[in-house]
């Protein structure tokens, strides 16, 4: 199913996802995923969460071809996770298709590729273990700070051991996930010894300003600060906002100076309501 795009809206990706986010607080999966799958492919790079949340959106509409389509297109773009897509329950329409048991199988042939490149890929494996740990216990926070705690530990050791896991270590997902597990930790003090090593990537050929930014700006909520760069989205009512950000009218040039997209930019792919002062885009 084709769906016009009005001439009102201007087709930018994260236009598209906006858009797209949009039907699906309607009720309107089918377009949702058409808007956020336009979107995905018209960003390029960095897409898998966008091609995977239409892939939901499709499965919600049951429409599974479109969703299985989509689905194929995470794994092209280096989605490797394959408890997230057992423990999605948005999924389970598809799990009895035979062509769940393909995209399992074509995932771990693309993940063996993918894990041939890598420096330390036994280190990305003991990563990817850890962050399913933690994320198999989501709901249970008794049973799940445990493990966030051990994974806090273990994670500890792998940097003094190895310093930042970088992707030419890891991967660009073996990075995220060492991220990941930061960000949940409980200890501030590890949490700003992660922050300064992400900050040193920001001069190499492998930096993570968007995990360096995040983690900067979750300390900033942790220690009841306003945030720096504005990846702290908080949800009241279910209406998404920015948590507080200082020196509002300087924040794109925070943003650029570490190569972060403009606010404008973020805020409509996560579905916030923001204008810009300078923005008249939306």
């Amino acid at each position: 199913m084709i769906f016009s795009v009005f001439n009102s809206f201007a087709q930018t990706w994260d236009q598209y996802i906006y858009r797209g986010k949009q039907e699906r607080a309607k009720g309107n999966f089918e377009k949702a995923g058409f808007f956020i799958a336009k979107g995905a492919e018209l960003k390029g790079t960095n897409n898998f969460e966008h091609y995977y949340y239409a892939a939901i959106m499709y499965a919600n509409a049951n429409n599974l071809d479109s969703s299985f389509k989509l689905l194929s297109k995470c794994i092209d773009a280096g989605m490797f996770d394959w408890a997230r897509w057992e423990r999605n329950s948005r999924l389970k329409l598809l799990r009895d298709d035979k062509r769940w048991t393909e995209m399992h199988d074509k995932m771990v042939k693309a993940e063996q590729e993918y894990s041939r490149a890598l420096s330390k890929p036994s280190l990305r494996e003991a990563l990817k273990k850890m962050w399913k740990r933690d994320q198999d216990l989501v709901g249970k926070w008794d049973q799940q700070k445990v493990v966030v705690d051990q994974n806090t530990l273990r994670l500890n050791r792998i940097i003094d051991q190895y310093g930042w896991p970088t992707r030419s270590m890891v991967g660009k997902d073996g990075s995220w996930m060492a991220w990941a597990i930061a960000q949940h930790s409980q200890d501030i003090h590890f949490q700003r010894k992660c922050l300064k090593l992400l900050e040193k990537t920001l001069a190499t050929n492998e930096p993570e300003p968007v995990l360096y930014a995040e983690l900067y700006d979750r300390i900033c909520r942790n220690t009841n600060h306003k945030q720096k760069f504005g990846q702290a989205i908080i949800e009241k009512n279910g209406v998404k906002k920015f948590y507080p950000i200082e020196n509002k009218p300087g924040v794109d040039a925070r943003r650029a100076s570490i190569g972060l997209v403009p606010l404008q930019v973020y805020a409509n792919e996560n579905h916030v309501e923001y204008k810009s002062e300078k923005s008249s885009r939306m």
